[in-house]
């Protein structure tokens, strides 16, 4: 029985192994996004702010983006994927899609938390920063 169950595990891990980095990227966005809110709401209202369940919808959060990465899996392994492969040579492109999506979620919720907590603007400040490397290209093309 111990067996079965030996090869059961196995090849699970075998056939999920093609997302396995997906899951870990969308994994350290959730822990990224929810450290950065704990920092804001740290930052903003003291540590009496930080309740346990607040931080217990990080389980359902982490538990629904992984669910929906691996059932997007399935169904682009056994359906999407060949109609899929016959125009782009991308492999499980609906899943790395939805995946980025994810990600790209994670990110914008930790600017705003990092925008809210240190009171600053992020864009604002990547603008000044373009704006400087564009002078100091225009400064070294006059040196030459």
């Amino acid at each position: 029985m111990k067996t079965y169950l030996n090869y059961i595990l196995t090849g699970l891990a075998l056939f999920f192994a093609p997302i396995q980095g997906l899951l870990i990227a969308v994994g350290i966005g959730i822990f990224l996004d929810t450290f950065t809110g704990v920092f804001k709401s740290i930052k903003l209202n003291g540590w009496v702010s930080i309740r346990s369940r607040r931080l217990s919808h990080v389980v359902s959060k982490m538990l629904l983006y992984q669910l929906t990465i691996i059932m997007l899996y399935i169904i682009d392994k056994f359906l999407l994927n060949e109609f899929v492969t016959q125009h782009f040579t991308i492999q499980f492109m609906f899943t790395k899609l939805v995946a980025i999506l994810l990600i790209f979620i994670e990110l914008v919720s930790i600017k705003e938390n990092i925008e809210a907590a240190l009171k600053i603007d992020i864009w604002k400040m990547l603008k000044t920063l373009l704006n400087r490397a564009k002078e100091v290209k225009e400064d070294i093309d006059l040196i030459k």
